[in-house]
């Protein structure tokens, strides 16, 4: 039995994402092309309901099964279409998902989270999970005010995947979506070596099947000749962050085909992409004629290796980092809070400024004082008060991880 999965982040921000409705259509007229044949797609960066109900109801047809994950104000941007049946959905919205003073990001207003489908193929269990981790805007680490909620993100992640994908009911865990992480990063390193998957690129049996017209180096985003690309001072040709994981309940999955694919829209007079990522494929063929493999008991598991082991300190060492910061953020704030006090109730009588003049300076500095306080006050008692108990909570779950690990060892 095969099974071909896509993913691709389509880039569907409205208002600010070029050519939003061509480039759909376009993917459309893709996915229900005879030739591609694809059993289940996943999307993200979906963010308007209205495209999914449009791809919904024109791809129906073809996948006839689809699932959308409402979370956040504007959406997780999530979705999964199928020609096999959907028993079954789940979601987890992660905790921290940036900040709401950073709105030129837009983060904190999408409920970014983790989907699982379980999906029936011909009577095999298959989780699907659907996913989009927090954007990285700086590219370099000790600028990257959002590392620690990416690596809270990944962990959380990896502690769903975990809770529900039990070998007992699942035969084969496919992750995949946008991670926002390279195969340096640590957060994917968790992922990878606490969660055992198979990296779909790096594993395939033909590695020399790719798509010609984007080349067969893995790179899925950045790409120099991407049109809707931002460049920055740190870009390379490229990076890898969109990815279709895998694991089998036994030894019976191999993948045969995986490369990133869709850049530019064939035959388009306009010079139309898909998208600002590529999408990537991958073919997958299930032997089922292979028995069932018997339960390992739990004392001979391993269940982290010592590379896996430092890569869980050094998250460690990040998150601490983070609620530290969160303690200066807050003395920042207060401090703040003080200053704009001290001016509200200063600068009230000027003599160089005539009394029209001076009621609108008024005005305008007291507007601008009690925004102000109001803002601070709300980070000092609400906002980062819930962001250092997220960044908490993720942090105890990782070192009861690492003490459970030492009975192991």
């Amino acid at each position: 039995m095969q099974l071909r999965i896509l993913t691709l982040n389509i880039w569907g921000v409205h208002y600010v994402s070029k050519l939003i409705h061509q480039r759909i259509q376009a993917l459309i007229e893709h996915l229900i092309n005879p030739d591609t044949n694809y059993d289940i797609v996943g999307l993200q960066e979906v963010w308007s309901k209205v495209d999914y109900i449009y791809l919904r109801d024109q791809l129906k047809s073809i996948y006839p099964y689809s699932y959308y994950f409402l979370s956040g104000l504007v959406g997780s941007g999530c979705c999964l279409f199928s020609k096999y049946p959907i028993i079954g959905a789940y979601e987890h919205r992660y905790t921290l998902n940036g900040f709401p003073h950073k709105i030129q990001h837009g983060d904190w207003f999408c409920g970014k989270l983790i989907g699982l489908c379980k999906i029936l193929v011909n009577g095999y269990v298959i989780n699907v999970y659907n996913t989009h981790l927090h954007a990285n805007y700086h590219h370099v680490i000790p600028k990257d005010i959002y590392l620690g909620h990416r690596i809270c993100q990944a962990y959380e992640l990896i502690q769903f995947i975990e809770s529900t994908s039990s070998a007992d009911t699942t035969h084969l865990t496919i992750l995949l979506g946008d991670l926002n992480l390279t195969n340096d990063d640590l957060g994917f390193k968790l992922i990878n070596g606490i969660l055992q998957l198979n990296d779909s690129f790096l594993q395939r049996i033909n590695k020399d099947i790719f798509d010609p017209t984007v080349g067969n180096d893995g790179q899925t985003c950045d790409l120099l000749d991407n049109p809707y690309i931002h460049p920055h001072p740190y870009q390379g040709q490229g990076e890898r962050i969109d990815y279709i994981l895998y694991r089998a309940r036994n030894d019976n999955v191999k993948c045969i085909e995986a490369y990133p694919t869709l850049h530019k829209v064939p035959n388009n007079p306009n010079g139309l992409y898909y998208s600002d990522h590529l999408a990537v494929y991958a073919l997958f063929e299930i032997d089922e004629n292979i028995p069932e493999k018997k339960p390992i008991p739990l004392d001979d598991i391993d269940i982290m290796d010592d590379e896996t082991r430092n890569n869980l300190r050094s998250a460690c060492i990040i998150v601490e980092e983070s609620i530290q910061r969160i303690q200066r953020d807050r003395i920042f704030f207060a401090l703040g809070v003080f200053i704009l006090i001290f001016i509200l109730f200063s600068f009230n009588n000027n003599s160089l400024l005539n009394g029209y003049l001076l009621t609108i300076f008024i005005i305008l500095k007291n507007l601008f004082c009690l925004i102000g306080i109001s803002i601070s006050i709300w980070f000092i008692g609400l906002g980062k008060p819930v962001e250092r108990n997220g960044l908490s909570s993720i942090l105890n779950a990782m070192h009861l991880r690492l003490r459970v690990s030492q009975f192991f060892h």
